[in-house]
């Protein structure tokens, strides 16, 4: 062992009540000075204390039990800081990633799946969403030029007509 005595649980129990009555206002108004509310200032000295029960045995043969104290406070400060900061920076990831979700920045094909025939969708979503041309939209389907431009414009108005009565559904 280290040659120092091994405290017995009434002199360990005694050294917290003691320290418990003498410096708990004190840390708690130098956790208050640190910025803290009262209320998280409190939470953080009964944190400490907490500490100061698992660890009674070192905090007994500490050299200053008030400087034991205080730098457990600190520590705790610390952790509470840096769980705020961690759970800021959290919230904001989930909100960035909510905002990647919105509707105004999700694909049309997404958006629009269901309203009307997943042919037609996928003709104007080429055409509008993609700006691709008529004759490469045609080229692709094998289709002429002219009756590329007739199933677009009736898929837009299909597309149209589907939006108002969904519209007129919902008021």
């Amino acid at each position: 062992m280290d040659g120092k005595e091994k405290p017995t649980e009434e002199q360990l129990n005694a050294l917290l009540v003691s320290l418990y009555d003498e410096y708990f206002d004190y840390l708690r108004e130098y956790a208050q000075n640190c910025g803290f509310s009262p209320e998280v200032a409190e939470d953080l000295v009964q944190e400490t204390f907490s500490v100061a029960v698992q660890k009674a045995e070192a905090l007994y043969h500490a050299f200053s039990h008030k400087g034991w104290l205080i730098r457990t406070l600190r520590n705790k400060a610390s952790n509470h800081q840096r769980n705020i900061m961690y759970a800021q920076r959290l919230q904001k990831k989930l909100e960035y990633q909510f905002q990647e979700k919105r509707p105004d920045t999700l694909s049309p094909a997404f958006l629009y799946e269901g309203i009307i025939d997943q042919k037609d969708l996928d003709i104007l979503i080429r055409y509008w969403a993609n700006s691709e041309p008529v004759k490469s939209i045609a080229e692709s389907l094998g289709l002429s030029e002219e009756t590329c431009r007739k199933r677009i414009y009736r898929a837009r108005d299909r597309f149209r007509k589907a939006l108002e009565k969904e519209n007129e559904e919902k008021d």
